[in-house]
């Protein structure tokens, strides 16, 4: 396990995107599902972000003093990096610097089972790395291991940007194997006529709980970030008429660029849905922001357009009224509230494809 000391930046005339007081709430959960031990933790407040080193340099010193009493391995930052603004901090604090797009793969890499997650995961980690490579971490000891350094990218952490370039042309053509897989596994689904509906979410929403409820299934379903990165599709019956669950890898707010394009194949699962139902942890005290960053995602996939019906999970430890009457209160563990989800399903599947289409 190793030590690791957490930051969070506000910018103040942005104000807070999180509820006041849970500023790294989220960073602790990933740090901890990347087998961090923390050690320490603070949150910068800035004016505009530094073109040398993000926060001021008044602050990264006194950032240093508080790393190294903590006696930790590695500093987290809650923001991304540029490569000249990683650079820079690891100088001033003596240790790696890791960003938030480079702990989310490192996560992916510890989640990646099969060989086409790995593929996608290391496609994502190759692309972050090519602009760092010029001295990257080339003035600190070399370290083997750790956050930031795992998964089936780590073989090809060497400077050697022509050897990264060839791998990552290599993993896109792989890549796009994968999606003309798919591509036609969808076609096939899509020939037997029955509805899919696809479970979106933020990360550790309950999404595969769900999908083991309504489906009677027993797919691995962990209070683990990020546990599902392949799709995976069940088929079921909503009362008397046949459909499709599909259940997809979960959002997270600010969503790495290089993840997207990796897993674009498997996002595009979404496309074919009659419906989306959008799964929400009623717990969570943002619940709001979670919801805003699922939609947004939505939107950016260009899926924003698919009918989608809300399911607020975990309703049994809700933690106030959610504004959207709509939204149907269920819990997947307790298995709470499914008939009713059940229906609102099957009526608003029927409003999109007519119960004269809906198949066998």
């Amino acid at each position: 396990m190793e030590k690791v000391f957490l930051v969070g930046v506000q910018i103040k005339e942005r104000g807070p995107r999180v509820v006041r007081g849970n500023e790294l709430e989220e960073l602790r959960r990933l740090a901890e599902t990347a087998r961090g031990t923390i050690v320490g933790e603070t949150v910068f407040r800035i004016d505009r972000p530094n073109s040398v080193s993000y926060i001021g340099k008044g602050q990264a010193e006194v950032l240093a003093g508080e790393v190294k009493s903590a006696g930790a391995a590695a500093v987290i930052f809650d923001i991304n990096l540029k490569p000249g603004q990683q650079k820079n901090l690891e100088e001033t604090l003596s240790v790696k610097v890791i960003d938030r797009t480079r702990l989310i793969l490192d996560i992916f890499a510890l989640s990646a089972h099969t060989q086409d997650g790995k593929d996608q995961v290391e496609l994502a980690q190759c692309q972050y790395l090519l602009p760092r490579l010029a001295g990257m971490w080339t003035h600190l000891e070399r370290q083997q291991g750790g956050i930031g350094l795992r998964g089936p990218g780590e073989r090809e952490i060497e400077t050697d940007r022509r050897r990264i370039e060839k791998r990552i042309s290599l993993l896109q053509k792989h890549l796009l194997d994968i999606k003309k897989r798919r591509g036609i596994q969808r076609s096939r689904r899509l020939k037997l006529n029955i509805p899919v509906i696809a479970l979106c979410g933020y990360t550790n929403s309950g999404k595969t709980t769900l999908l083991n409820a309504l489906t009677k299934e027993k797919a691995v379903a962990k209070d683990r970030l990020f546990q599902t990165l392949q799709p995976m599709t069940r088929r079921t019956r909503i009362f008397d008429k046949d459909v499709l669950f599909v259940d997809t890898v979960g959002f997270i707010r600010d969503i790495p660029p290089q993840l997207i394009n990796a897993f674009h194949s498997t996002l595009e699962e979404i496309e074919p849905a009659s419906v989306v139902l959008v799964v929400l942890d009623a717990s969570d005290t943002n619940i709001i922001m979670h919801k805003g960053v699922v939609e947004e995602t939505l939107r950016n996939l260009s899926f924003d357009k698919i009918p989608r019906l809300y399911a607020l999970n975990k309703s049994d430890k809700i933690c106030g009224d959610y504004p959207d009457t709509a939204a149907v209160k269920i819990s997947a563990l307790q298995k709470l509230g499914l008939e009713e989800l059940k229906s609102g399903i099957y009526d608003l599947i029927r409003g999109v494809r007519g119960e004269q289409i809906w198949g066998r």
